[in-house]
């Protein structure tokens, strides 16, 4: 896909990468809100920012890991020192998403404080984040979709990281409804929520996307389906499982009393 816009800021003799200046930015705000959530939800500042370094530090890991040695190891095996080289691109979204909850969980049980309260309370931030990143993949045409003459189709190709966009912006205001009501009266429904509901969103535009993503994988009644696909079924699966395994738990407990 045809970038949007040119992929770099020249200043000079330098040239800045737009997609890490979209993620620069996109990061100082999610900080500016994140201290906003501090202040309305009287949460401990030092904890809260403390994860969220580790979170942010973390899924930069854990994406352009899961890029070297899934996607492009073939290449890092014989040039190795450029596995450090991130400036030139090479990122998978799953594998920073995973890296960064392992992280956060560890840390979070040293603090000896409750998982399901902060995993909600960081929720609207992961939502908000995944969808600003996405505008960084936009405006550098990667993770472009495949051939599409809809009337919004950008360089005849279904505009991926769009869908993603505006799927996870609805998300986000679903999230903030959710919160504001407190629809979601259990600790770490509202993360439960945001997970199985990107899991599925991931899952659809998947179907639309035709860059280079590793092997296919065939599978029963669903055809071929990416890596990408198989770890979005994944969280679907265990979000059902842990949703009717509280459901049951909770009705149990009911009857008893």
């Amino acid at each position: 896909m045809i970038p949007a816009v040119p992929p770099f800021i020249h200043l000079g003799s330098l040239q800045i990468p737009l997609f890490f200046l979209v993620i620069s930015l996109s990061l100082s705000g999610l900080l500016f809100y994140l201290s906003y959530r501090v202040n309305t939800f009287s949460k401990n500042r030092k904890i809260a920012f403390e994860l969220a370094l580790l979170v942010m530090i973390s899924s930069f890991i854990g994406a352009r890991l899961m890029h070297v040695f899934y996607e492009e190891w073939a290449y890092y095996r014989l040039n190795p020192l450029y596995i450090l080289y991130f400036w030139n691109g090479g990122f998978v979204y799953y594998g920073g998403l995973l890296f960064s909850l392992i992280t956060g969980y560890l840390y979070i049980q040293y603090q000896k404080i409750n998982f399901s309260e902060w995993a909600d309370f960081f929720t609207p931030l992961f939502s908000s984040g995944h969808a600003l990143g996405r505008l960084g993949c936009f405006l550098s045409g990667c993770c472009y979709g495949a051939h599409c003459t809809l009337p919004w189709a950008i360089s005849e190709k279904h505009p991926t990281a769009l869908y993603l966009i505006a799927g996870e912006l609805i998300l986000f205001l679903m999230l903030l409804f959710f919160e504001k009501k407190q629809i979601c009266k259990l600790q770490g429904s509202l993360f439960l929520i945001w997970l199985l509901l990107h899991g599925l969103l991931r899952f659809i535009v998947e179907f639309f996307r035709d860059d280079p993503r590793g092997p296919l994988f065939s599978m029963p009644f669903l055809g071929f389906l990416s890596v990408s696909q198989l770890i979005s079924l994944a969280i679907i699966i265990g979000c059902l499982f842990v949703c009717f395994f509280v459901l049951f738990y909770y009705k149990n407990n009911s009857l008893k009393k």
